[in-house]
């Protein structure tokens, strides 16, 4: 199964910094994923949320960092939060 992170879009420059900061912060890890309006995209991958056991949201993460870009294309009820981050930089 794919699954794919809800509002993250690919940035192509830091793609290979997002899968190396996913993978750290998931090892070991028990991870909970939790759903929005839309639960799979056109392509049947399941649409989620990342979470760690401590809450720590990884989709959020990973636009703060810049890791990733805000995905535009769709709704979903994180959107406005997430382009939040981007004017706090």
């Amino acid at each position: 199964m794919i699954v794919r992170l809800i509002g993250v879009k690919e940035k192509k420059e830091a793609n290979g910094r997002a899968i190396e900061f996913l993978q750290l912060k998931t090892k070991g890890q028990k991870i909970f994923l939790k759903y929005d309006e839309t639960k799979h995209d056109e392509k049947n991958h399941l649409m989620v949320y990342l979470y760690l056991k401590n809450k720590t949201f990884l989709n959020a993460h990973l636009i703060k960092k810049g890791l990733a870009e805000v995905d535009m294309s769709y709704h979903f009820k994180n959107k406005d939060r997430f382009l939040n981050y981007l004017n706090e930089k």
